[in-house]
């Protein structure tokens, strides 16, 4: 469905904790809609959720649409607010005859379709208006919203059609992940392999999760497994690699890193990764060169900063580590803002009708 591509900003994405050493994030290769797919999706059984969702998409309102919108979209609102979603739709549509590129209009039109359970209306008319005020936090909202029940209702189709499907599990796995449940997320895996015993993704699953949980032997061993049925894939290369740095055994994990290299050039974390290694080997250059090679694909790899400081101070190299330094510091507090202005843009929900 064309929905997911839309997707701008949902639920938190999986909840592995972050590893101190080595960069912990592989290539962005995951399709769009799946964290939020898979957080969503467990919940699906609910349905009274579902409509639980319905209302509060129908019936609550932008304080500012408010106060710019004509009288016809006031009008709409009314008929929105008194149950008429035909009316409400069919002011929004007359509304847009003459105002095409209104998003207040558009978001109007959207909400009287959820209404109705019109959805992928609702969907095409939220896409527009995003395209055509891609900052307007109200339809963001709206997206985000409808893009969680679509989602809830293909992954409710999905597991009454297919519920030993192995997908099923690994979706029902990285909702639990989301939530931070890596007992439920690893048994859901576990089932995910049973039904799928040569899927490379699973196998790379459960040794990301071993790893997070710094079991390196076992996260090793679904790593080697994964590497036996497909060589060139990246994501147990670099898991594995990363785990022999975890247990200081920096040949092995610049083996695992010079093999994830060959598959994935372009990857900042595995070059990160790289000199990382490197430098515990006492390879302070080399080390040092893996690090800017890593910043030229990821300028905001902070973690290279940090270390290219120390790497320059153990050279002598005073000026450069200052400016390491005061680089990782700068992302430091740029890290701080983002988070901040994340906080309080999940926490805003829009108005009531008044």
């Amino acid at each position: 469905m064309a929905f997911g591509a839309a997707r701008l900003k949902l639920a938190p994405r999986r909840a592995i904790r972050a590893e101190a050493n080595a960069a912990t994030q592989r290539p962005q290769n995951r399709w769009p809609m799946k964290t939020r797919l898979a957080s969503a999706g467990a919940h699906a059984m609910a349905a009274p959720g579902l409509c639980l969702l319905v209302l509060v998409l129908s019936f609550a309102t932008p304080t500012h649409l408010r106060a710019q919108a004509g009288p016809e979209l006031a009008e709409g609102t009314r008929a929105l607010y008194g149950g008429q979603y035909e009316k409400a739709r069919t002011l929004a549509s007359k509304y847009m005859e003459g105002h095409p590129r209104d998003p207040s209009a558009l978001l109007l039109l959207a909400r009287a379709e959820i209404a109705e359970g019109q959805y992928q209306p609702a969907y095409e008319a939220l896409r527009k208006a995003w395209e055509l005020a891609p900052s307007n936090l109200d339809t963001l909202y709206y997206l985000e919203r409808l893009c969680t029940l679509l989602s809830q209702r293909q992954f409710q189709r999905l597991s009454e059609t297919a519920p030993d499907f192995f997908r099923t599990h690994q979706l029902l796995a990285e909702s639990y992940l989301a939530r931070d449940d890596r007992d439920d997320a690893e048994k859901e895996y576990q089932s995910a392999l049973k039904a799928n015993p040569d899927s490379v993704e699973i196998l790379d699953a459960l040794g990301d999760l071993m790893r997070a949980e710094y079991k390196f032997d076992a996260a090793l061993d679904y790593y080697a497994r994964a590497r036996k049925l497909s060589p060139q894939d990246y994501a147990s290369a670099y898991g594995a690699a990363n785990c022999y740095l975890f247990q200081h055994d920096s040949q092995r994990a610049i083996e695992g890193l010079r093999r994830a290299l060959a598959i994935a050039p372009d990857s900042a974390v595995a070059h990160l990764a790289l000199g990382d290694a490197y430098l515990r080997e006492g390879r302070t250059e080399a080390g040092i060169t893996e690090l800017k090679a890593a910043l030229r694909l990821n300028p905001n790899l902070r973690q290279a900063y940090t270390l290219l400081a120390h790497a320059y101070q153990k050279l002598g190299m005073a000026r450069e580590a200052k400016e390491a330094l005061a680089k990782d510091q700068e992302l430091a507090r740029e890290e701080a803002k983002g988070a901040e202005a994340g906080n309080l843009e999940e926490s805003r929900t829009p108005a009531q009708p008044q």
